[in-house]
């Protein structure tokens, strides 16, 4: 069996040679119905449910399939299509979709001529291979244009294909033998891409990639064909493969901060026992103003989760969303977020969160995102962080904005309203916001949000039993300083069960030991509740 380090190993491996295959634009892409107009989640069978009458393909509906889909975008981006720009140029694409949106959506954005051909025009692909003069996408469905009309026919030679010696067959086996295939949006085991995979690309000359989204990550080795399994949607992957990006790394022990203290409720991993009932916080970084972009640490930012679920995001700064993919994959990622203030170290990828979510969430059908704020931080978000947006996607449309009032109720995150959040306002150079977490009226957490040290305050989420606050060295009127908390702390009759302290930058600017207060790790899983106690060790699994 196959260590995770080797696993991990492999993966990699296989993702540097994709990223150079493309570089050198020489990959071929093959997109399946993951990435079409079809309502998702779609199997290749909804094509012909979708689009087929009595006799024959109906190119009406087949029209209408798409326009609903650019309807439903209305004026914001496709993210398949852009990711699809963002891995690079393909001069050969092929497909089993039977829609335009690639010559509408990656074509077209790119100032590209192509031709869409049917499976039984690649004679006119094969008679100029492999020196083509424009990009050309092979519809091997057909589609709904009068040149590449989609027809039972068609469907019919392209499902014989496998079996055939015919002239298409001998040209994709040549296309295999001389070129890579890069598969997206496939399900390697559905019969159709199966049978072609095995008469193809698992006896070829060259090696061909399938990409497959798993909570778990690994290499499938078929002969010729490796089936990635990743757990990146195809923008974080795009943006992954992209040439440009930065090197591909191998994993070490670097991305994830060991534990120092022997304490029960700080682990390094997050699956709990199915049955357990337990919510924790996972930090995802602890940084402050610049150091994100000085040293890489990803800004102050935590999840909490139920069960391993997100269910609230706290602050989106810099760094913050690639530490959040390193654990949570995208589509899973929390139903809330709180944003503390609009300084960058806080807000500053909110447009970058907020608009990728809210578009995987118009496509899944899902409601829009929560986004909780104080009420003198909604104005600053919505106008001015936001404003790069304003031409593609209005705030109000892209999340429901709740405000946190500190002198009003409580807001439920949850429909079953077992989580609610009380929000405390925050000493610091512009309007920022604390709050406590409730868990079923049983208050959990407390956090500071940026803030100097402030009594009022303190009282307040010191109440809790796990409290997170901002702190550093020196200390200012906004920022409270390691003393301060410690002492504060100590002087309680009825103190907390952990005290976190977070936003001092990167380990080297933690310069206290005192055991009063603990420093919060990136990477770490800190239990705030669980039911009754009598749930056992935690794993050191991700929350994938």
């Amino acid at each position: 069996m196959s260590s995770p380090g080797q696993v991990n190993q492999g993966l990699l491996a296989a993702l540097r040679v994709l990223r150079e295959a493309l570089k050198e634009e020489k990959l071929v892409l093959f997109l399946g119905e993951k990435i079409s107009a079809l309502p998702q989640p779609a199997t290749l069978g909804d094509w012909w449910t979708s689009v087929q009458d009595e006799s024959d393909v109906n190119p009406e509906k087949l029209k209408k399939l798409e326009e609903d889909y650019l309807q439903r975008l209305e004026d914001r981006p496709s993210l398949p299509h852009v990711a699809l720009r963002t891995l690079g140029r393909f001069p050969l694409i092929l497909t089993t979709n039977m829609d335009c949106l690639v010559e509408r959506l990656v074509w077209a954005p790119q100032g590209i001529v192509g031709e869409a051909l049917r499976i039984d025009q690649l004679n006119l692909l094969a008679s100029a291979w492999p020196n083509l003069h424009h990009d050309v996408i092979v519809k091997c469905f057909g589609d709904s244009s009068l040149h590449a009309r989609a027809t039972v026919a068609t469907k019919q030679r392209m499902e014989e294909l496998c079996r055939s010696d015919g002239e298409e067959a001998r040209f994709f086996e040549q296309l295999f033998n001389e070129r890579s295939v890069l598969f997206l949006g496939c399900d390697p085991d559905q019969p159709l891409y199966s049978s072609a995979l095995q008469r193809f690309a698992e006896n070829s000359k060259t090696r061909h990639f399938v990409v497959v989204p798993a909570r778990q990550r690994g290499v499938e080795e078929r002969g010729s064909l490796s089936v990635l399994h990743v757990e990146l949607d195809l923008p974080s992957l795009a943006q992954l493969l992209n040439p440009s990006a930065k090197p591909l790394l191998p994993p070490t022990d670097m991305t994830v901060p060991k534990t120092t203290k022997a304490n029960t409720d700080v682990k390094q991993g997050g699956d709990n026992t199915p049955g357990c009932d337990v919510i924790q916080l996972l930090c995802l970084g602890t940084g402050k103003g610049t150091t994100a972009v000085l040293t890489g640490e990803p800004s102050s930012s935590m999840v909490v989760l139920h069960n391993s679920r997100p269910v609230l995001l706290v602050d989106v700064g810099l760094g913050v969303t690639q530490s959040l993919l390193h654990s949570v994959a995208p589509e899973k990622f929390p139903d809330a977020m709180f944003v503390t203030h609009n300084h960058s170290d806080h807000a500053g990828e909110l447009p970058l969160v907020l608009g990728g979510t809210a578009q995987r969430r118009l496509l899944a059908g899902k409601p829009r995102v929560k986004l909780l704020c104080g009420p003198k931080v909604l104005e600053p978000l919505k106008i001015h962080r936001l404003s790069e947006m304003a031409y593609q996607m209005k705030p109000d449309d892209i999340a429901d904005w709740l405000i946190c009032d500190p002198e009003g109720d409580p807001i439920y995150l949850d429909d079953v309203k077992n989580f609610k959040l009380q929000a405390v306002e925050s000493q610091h150079d512009i309007p920022c916001y604390g709050f406590l977490l409730y868990y079923k009226d049983e208050l959990i957490l407390g956090f500071s949000g940026d803030s100097g040290f402030n009594p009022e305050l303190y009282d307040k989420i010191f109440s809790a039993p796990t409290v997170v606050v901002d702190g550093r060295t020196p200390s200012s009127q906004w920022h409270a300083s390691f003393d301060e908390i410690s002492a504060y702390s100590k002087s309680r009759e009825k103190k907390p069960r952990a005290v976190y302290v977070t936003g001092y930058g990167t380990a080297a600017e933690y310069t206290t030991d005192d055991s009063a207060i603990t420093r919060f790790e990136r990477g770490l899983h800190y239990t705030l509740w669980s039911g009754e106690n009598k749930c056992p060790e935690l794993t050191s699994e991700g929350t994938n």
